[in-house]
């Protein structure tokens, strides 16, 4: 009798594409899903300017409490349309859940905070360099710099529950497969919902310099990736909207402790 090793297994490539089928209503679910989230973003603005103008004293010349009440506003509107998917698209999984095991609350904090450091170098690496100002629209006053953090800080209640619990939730019924690179693994949806994200972000290009906007983007999209994988470990919007949250107030954070160092 002769002995016979097994077979080796055929490596896996490190990048692959896996249960893709392009479909019509695939392309047709993507326009709806970009069309929906730009509506969702616009709509939530509206009352949030209206009550800005015509609040309070108080709120004059403070745009952080604009910021606030889009992101709440922006919110309210990604939970009911989490709803309305629930009864149109029942076997839809928003995630909208407290993790039913490991939250992840930890990894996505110190992912958050990672993110912020990131982004900060990338929005202002030019000035750093020069030793100047990095953003004069941060104040540093105890009324202000407080409120600014805390309306970054919720910045994922609005759009980890759109971007990720409604439309990642909705495109991975129409938009089948999973795309892996090594290790990190995440579905089609996904990626398609961070390169949302990532064009959600346009008006940098209007309103701020080139390599600005162009890092936003990059980040925005590689930001969109990371927090899908969070929901998928976590089964939950949890550990993504502490993400989010985290490297926004983080970001600005630094900035606001930069302007208070140089005087």
């Amino acid at each position: 009798m002769t002995d016979t090793l097994p077979a080796a297994r055929p490596a896996r490539p490190f990048f692959q594409v896996t249960g893709f089928r392009f479909r019509l209503s695939s392309l047709i679910a993507l326009i709806a899903a970009g069309l929906l989230m730009e509506g969702m973003l616009r709509l939530g603005r509206i009352p949030a300017k209206w009550l800005y103008l015509n609040g309070p004293e108080f709120f004059d010349g403070r745009i952080w409490i604009y910021v606030g009440l889009a992101i709440l506003f922006q919110a309210l509107l990604g939970l009911l349309g989490i709803i309305v998917m629930r009864f149109a698209l029942p076997r839809a999984d928003a995630h909208l859940r407290w993790p039913p095991g490991r939250s992840y609350a930890g990894l996505a904090l110190l992912i958050g905070i990672t993110m912020g450091l990131i982004m900060l170098v990338a929005d202002y690496w030019p000035q750093m360099l020069s030793g100047g100002p990095l953003n004069e629209t941060y104040p540093v006053d105890p009324v202000d710099s407080p409120g600014w953090l805390a309306a970054l800080a919720i910045t994922g209640l609005a759009e980890e529950t759109i971007f990720r619990g409604l439309l990642v939730g909705g495109l991975v019924l129409f938009l089948p497969g999973r795309v892996r690179a090594g290790a990190f693994e995440i579905p089609l949806a996904g990626v398609a919902v961070a390169l949302m994200f990532g064009v959600a972000h346009w008006q940098a290009f209007v309103v701020d310099p080139l390599h600005m906007a162009l890092a936003q983007q990059s980040y925005a999209f590689a930001w969109g990736l990371i927090y899908v994988w969070l929901m998928e470990r976590s089964r939950s919007l949890l550990a993504p909207i502490i993400a989010h949250g985290a490297g926004n107030s983080t970001e600005v954070g630094l900035i606001m402790l930069w302007t208070v160092a140089a005087g």
